[in-house]
């Protein structure tokens, strides 16, 4: 899954979270909202069942006592100011009687008498019931609005009416029942035309509802508060729950992301990886292909960085390569994309070029960036690169084909002398595939002893005898010509053959030594070269003491020739090395001196015996005063050191002078004899003096 999707995918996630926190808070929140308003409702309408009961409570006591008195006919009260005669009963002939003491009495029916209780005794009386009629007897009883509207639904058939209604500004549940015509109702309302059953009028009673409100008000407001704490508490559930599904997104999304970056960023540097460059690579050529515009690819691989990787240890590799990537990166544009594809080798891709030399201009641009000095363990170090460039479509129409002929082209760029630059070329393919067959037949020839050693002979400048040789690695493969060193040692140690092929060569030398001893004079010194990656086995010593041991005829006559790279590779301690092969009885030289890190400290510090002067500074010897100064400053400094110095590239009679005047000690070049197979050097012994 690429890394779009991915993200894609996160934010879907994250987004259906969210929307599920909204929707199940919402869902809680309308929940609660909807139990509130019933739960309120309820309390309403339970404050009014109970104001409902209160008033029919009260509508029965005040029945019973109606019915009570009807049934007796009503009551007869001492006639006083409060219990006058009722006008509304003077039709009743037995309203008012005199008892046989002379006191008089008067009638009070239902009515009148609860009335009258309800006056005398209101506050124990409590909710009054009053009694009304469309056609009242009395005209206290004449109907307000609200029992005439009651009256007529009683009339039309209604068993009860009640309602909540203001009287004088207070909030009251009213209540009305019908009231029958009994038989003891007739006495006092006969006259007006009533029969037994029918419904002369009502009974109403009127609630208040203030302490029925204040209740409801209460339990509303603590319903409120328990279901906003409920409503509060199950939000924090939900927030709580949908931190924890985020924070296992966002572990989730870190981890992939984690994942995502391991495989496809360099880990040491922070750029793409292969991975991910082949991807944009891809990509790139896709959109190039479709929008018909120029693709580059720069393939860059850094000069002799196994060197300083080698010499100064791999945490300050490490970090050259860190401060190398940085420096990539502020060479290109934003939408480039610089890739370390492993060890020393980064790629750039430029997806839009207007032309093949915008992709020249990069990388000068990156080859001047990199010729800057980089700090490394506080000293100034110095570097190039080599870049092989590639362009879509004229190089290739796919990654595969791109990326492998810009590493042909890097090779040709580090084959023309590095810090440089090469387009590729059509004849850069032929010449990639020769070195592809060389390799192959390079591991062919090891595997089938189709390696020879010749060698040249070493004189010495005093009387000119033949004092040593050093041995000379030649490939001859069937039917072919030799192929020359500096063609196929380069590619050994570049695919790692170089080790088993220096140990070749050393078990080869000691068998032809004993060959030559068996033919007359010994030679006194025979030479070796150990390459860099040969030397810097952390075996190779004690394994070369072990082997000379079986051989004793080598044990002080063998000479390890190395290159002054030894020396810098202090991180592999090459002085115990070195000091080890000494103590042995072998004789250490410096080979090409002059052209490496040439230091006195050096001479100083290692087990040296013989200081090797390049054919660079022999040479010119006879011609130019600075050659001349660095020979004569060369063996000078090896006399003072206590070494002997060899001479290399001695070519003619003018040259072979100058050194023997200069007191150097030994000489070796075409001028005494040129490398030669084993036979060959027999016969060159048997015609020169051996020392």
């Amino acid at each position: 899954m690429g890394k779009e999707s991915a993200n894609r995918d996160d934010k879907r996630d994250l987004r259906r979270l969210n929307l599920q926190v909204i929707t199940t808070a919402s869902v809680w929140t309308l929940l609660l909202a909807g139990m509130l308003v019933w739960t309120l409702n309820s309390v309403d309408d339970e404050m009014m069942e109970l104001a409902r009961l209160e008033a029919v409570a009260n509508f029965n006591k005040d029945q019973a006592f109606r019915a009570w008195a009807t049934g007796h006919g009503g009551v007869y009260v001492p006639e006083t100011e409060s219990t006058v005669a009722s006008p509304y009963l003077s039709h009743i002939p037995e309203r008012d009687l005199v008892t046989p003491s002379g006191r008089k009495l008067t009638l009070m029916n239902p009515a009148y008498m609860l009335r009258q209780l309800m006056e005398d005794f209101d506050e124990l009386y409590g909710v009054k019931g009053r009694i009304t009629s469309l056609y009242p007897l009395n005209p206290i009883n004449r109907a307000d609005p609200w029992e005439e509207s009651a009256l007529k639904a009683l009339k039309e058939g209604a068993k009860e009416v009640f309602e909540i209604t203001g009287i004088e500004g207070r909030p009251f549940l009213r209540l009305m029942r019908p009231m029958v015509t009994k038989a003891g109702c007739l006495q006092c309302h006969g006259h007006q035309g009533y029969e037994i059953g029918d419904i002369r009028g009502g009974v109403g009673v009127s609630v208040p509802l203030e302490k029925y409100l204040s209740v409801a008000v209460e339990r509303k407001r603590n319903l409120w508060i328990i279901l906003l704490v409920v409503w509060i508490v199950g939000l924090g559930f939900v927030w709580l729950g949908a931190s924890r599904s985020r924070q296992r997104i966002l572990e989730r999304i870190d981890y992939e992301a984690h994942i995502w970056n391991q495989a496809n960023f360099d880990l040491l540097t922070g750029l793409a990886n292969r991975t991910l460059f082949m991807d944009r690579l891809d990509r790139a050529l896709t959109y190039a292909h479709r929008d018909k515009h120029l693709l580059a690819l720069l393939y860059i691989d850094l000069d002799r960085f196994k060197d300083v990787n080698d010499t100064r240890g791999h945490v300050v590799g490490d970090e050259l390569l860190q401060q190398v990537a940085q420096r990539l990166r502020h060479s290109v544009r934003d939408m480039d994309t610089v890739s370390r594809l492993g060890g020393d080798e980064f790629t750039v891709i430029l997806p839009k070029v207007r032309e093949k030399s915008s992709a020249a201009v990069v990388a000068r641009s990156i080859l001047e960036e990199l010729s800057r000095p980089l700090k490394l363990e506080g000293y100034d170090n110095y570097l190039s690169a080599s870049i092989g460039i590639t362009v879509f479509p004229d190089d290739g129409n796919d990654s595969g084909e791109l990326l492998r002929k810009a590493d042909t082209a890097m090779y040709q760029a580090k084959s023309a002398g590095r810090a440089g630059f090469r387009f590729f070329t059509a004849d850069m393919t032929k010449q990639a595939e020769r070195r592809v067959s060389l390799e192959s037949n390079l591991r062919h020839a090891l595997d089938h002893e189709q390696f020879e050693l010749h060698y040249q002979p070493v004189l010495r400048l005093s009387d000119g005898a033949l004092v040593g040789a050093e041995a000379l690695i030649r490939w001859r493969p069937p039917g072919r010509d030799l192929v020359p060193p500096d063609e196929f040692i380069p590619l050994a140690e570049e695919c790692g053959l170089i080790v088993p092929i220096g140990k070749w060569v050393i078990r080869q030398a000691v068998a032809d030594l004993a060959r030559l001893d068996e033919t007359g004079p010994k030679l006194s010194e025979l030479a070796v070269n150990i390459a860099m990656p040969q030397f810097r086995e952390k075996t190779f010593a004690s394994e070369l003491i072990a082997f000379l041991s079986n051989h004793p005829h080598m044990k002080q006559r063998l000479c390890i020739e190395i290159t002054e790279r030894v020396f810098m590779d202090e991180y592999n301690d090459p002085v115990a090395q070195l000091a080890m092969l000494h103590r042995e009885g072998l004789r250490i030289s410096i080979d090409d001196f002059g052209t490496g890190y040439s230091a006195l400290g050096y001479l100083k510090r290692f087990p040296v015996d013989i200081i090797k002067i390049d054919r660079s500074f022999v040479r010119d010897v006879t011609e130019d005063a600075e050659d001349a100064s660095l020979c004569e400053a060369i063996i000078s400094i090896a006399q003072h050191l206590g070494m002997k110095v060899v001479a290399e590239g001695v070519e003619n009679r003018e040259q072979w002078e100058f050194l023997r005047h200069k007191e150097c000690d030994f000489a070796q070049g075409y001028y005494m004899g040129k490398p030669m197979p084993l036979g060959e050097f027999m016969d060159y012994m048997k015609a020169h003096k051996v020392a």
